[in-house]
């Protein structure tokens, strides 16, 4: 089953990256992102 992730959790993240991308970890949960975004779509 695809981990999901809150949109709180994806804001950080996001919020992370733009504010220090070099040792942001958003690329490793874009995969949690995606099935996150994909299964509210489908809903």
């Amino acid at each position: 089953m695809p981990e999901f992730i809150s949109v709180d959790e994806f804001i950080a993240e996001t919020l992370e990256d733009y504010s220090s991308p070099t040792t942001s970890s958003f690329y490793t949960k874009m995969t949690s992102c995606r099935n996150s975004a994909y299964n509210i779509e489908e809903v």
